[in-house]
Order: C-alpha cells, then structure tokens, then sequence
C-alpha cells in the first residue's frame, strides 16, 4: 500500500471553456460521488485481504511458538481469536463477492443509484476488520509484534 501526498486547493474566479466541461455543469461533486464507488471498492480489495495476511502471518507463528510447554496455537484463547479473526475476513470477502457481481452485471446508472450506500457500509466493515485483525495478530505475537 503506497500513501499519496494531498493538500488543499481552492480554484477562484477560473473561467472553463464549454468543450473541457465533462458532464452537466453544476454537477461535478455527483460525478466525484460516483466515483467514490469504485475508490471503495477497491479499498475493501485492500484491506480485507491485508486483514487476510495478519491472520496467516498470526497462524504460521501460533504454531511455531511454544509457551507453557505447549505450542501457542494449543492454547484454546489463541485457536478462538484466530476463528474470530477468519470468520470475519471471509463474510468481510463473501460480501465483497456480491458486491463485485453486481458492480460487473449492473449498468453504471444502476450501479450510481443502487450500490453506493452499500459500498460504503462496505468499506467500513473491511476497515473495522483489518483493524479488528491487526490487533489481534500483535496479542498473537505479543512483543515480536513490535520487532
């Protein structure tokens, strides 16, 4: 995942010729909102597949480690926050599934009216998930999370 730099731009008093007028004017933040659509999607690629990666790094480690004279994946708080974590990333990735069908059999205008709502809802659910993960694969690690 690569950051972009942003900043804040203000435009005043710009004159745009007809010709470079791309959809109704006055319309131009409905064009960005639709946008947004696919921006999220993406994102919710994103995230629930890095969600994806915390749980299997977690995994490969819990069963390397042994503590108490047992592996770490044996310890029964340990199988549970691995459950917890797959069983959210995969009705996180079931959901992006549908989504992702839909985006590709509806048309643009349909997708516009019908999908934004729950793209965004989307996108919120991976990003908690991803988070909810990465959380839960540093207690798995304990302080080899932060080296």
């Amino acid at each position: 995942v690569w950051p972009s730099g942003t900043t804040y731009i203000t435009f005043e008093d710009v004159k745009v010729p007809a010709s470079n007028i791309i959809g109704k004017e006055g319309e131009g933040f409905r064009q960005i909102m639709y946008n947004f659509n696919h921006e999220r999607w993406s994102l919710v690629c994103q995230s629930n597949r890095l969600a994806r990666v915390c749980f299997e790094e977690a995994f490969k480690y819990a069963m390397k480690r042994k503590t108490f004279g047992k592996r770490l994946i044996d310890h029964q708080m340990i199988r549970f926050k691995l459950a917890e974590m797959v069983r959210q990333i995969d009705a996180t990735h079931s959901w992006t599934e549908n989504v992702t069908y839909q985006l590709q059999t509806m048309k643009k205008k349909e997708q516009n009216l019908k999908l934004g709502g729950t793209i965004a809802l989307l996108k919120a659910q991976s990003s908690k998930v991803f988070e909810y993960c990465a959380r839960e694969a540093a207690q798995i690690f304990g302080g080899a999370s932060y080296v």
